[in-house]
């Protein structure tokens, strides 16, 4: 059974489709546009994952591509059905940081994703508890239930772990300061700590720690995530900041961004001795 795409992916997997599709008749853009009636930014903007079809365009288009088989044609309407849908990321709108309903789609449509962290337990593997503290103390403006409905859009965001089928395959290095930061306390601390050693498990999860003892490494100049698709879709470079959320997709910079990331692998600690690392945090912290 095939993994269901959310509206983003499945905008994208249609826009690669169309533009295949109009090189593959030899005509431009513009050749399109005039043929739907419509302005070339538009067929831009469906080629690009930003807009989608009507059922009279996508049936015009079928035509214009010479696309006759009927299970096509019929594979390429639910796709772009679902490009319509509604997400569920929508019913977080109040509370959710701006725009970032479009990392969330990225981040369903992955296959793996590979994230540096200096200071934080990355999102997807931390506790409830956990979230609750550093959100509250992150976004100290927003009323106490507000950071219940972060915690609760958080939460579902660490389903696609356990996904059926394919669930994400996640690796995730972090420096040691992530790991000794008390947040909320030494109990819940303590219970974190106790859930990354029971994540480090599961086969679709890597965890590696960079010991204080390192020193300076590739790493420094911050965190990052890498994110891969199915073969037919570039990789995709995420940086989140206080001024702003970064996607690069340009070859150069996920060039160097996997070239970061090898070298911050490096200098971690092996896969296999993450679970006694931690247990050793834990041992400090009861002593």
């Amino acid at each position: 059974m095939a993994r269901t795409r959310g509206p983003a992916g499945s905008k994208r997997k249609l826009g690669l489709w169309l533009k295949e599709q109009r090189t593959a008749a030899g005509l431009t853009g513009k050749q399109v546009a005039n043929e739907l009636g419509c302005g070339d930014p538009k067929v831009f903007r469906m080629e690009g994952g930003h807009a989608v079809p009507s059922k009279l365009e996508l049936d015009h288009l079928f035509e214009l591509f010479g696309v006759e088989d009927p299970q096509e044609r019929e594979l390429i309407r639910q796709l772009t059905a679902d490009a319509k849908s509604r997400h569920w990321t929508s019913d977080f709108e109040s509370v959710m940081p701006p725009k970032f309903d479009i990392y969330v789609g990225r981040e369903e449509d992955a296959t793996s994703i590979y994230v540096y962290e200096t200071h934080l337990v990355q999102g997807l593997l931390q506790t409830q508890d956990h979230m609750r503290f550093l959100l509250a103390a992150t976004n100290p403006q927003d009323a106490p239930e507000d950071v219940e409905r972060l915690v609760e859009f958080r939460t579902r965001r660490q389903q696609i772990l356990d996904r059926d089928p394919d669930p994400l395959n996640l690796w995730v290095v972090m420096d040691e300061a992530a790991l000794r930061r008390q947040v909320g306390g030494p109990e819940v601390h303590r219970a974190q700590l106790e859930h990354l050693l029971a994540i480090t498990q599961k086969p679709n999860v890597n965890l590696q720690v960079i010991p204080e003892s390192v020193g300076a490494h590739a790493g420094l100049s911050g965190p990052f995530s890498i994110l891969e698709f199915e073969a037919d879709e570039p990789s995709m470079i995420y940086i989140e900041g206080q001024g702003g959320n970064l996607y690069l997709d340009k070859p150069r910079e996920i060039r160097r961004h996997k070239q970061l990331w090898n070298h911050i692998v490096d200098v971690a600690t092996p896969t296999a001795a993450t679970a006694s690392y931690i247990k050793k945090l834990m041992e400090e912290l009861s002593s």
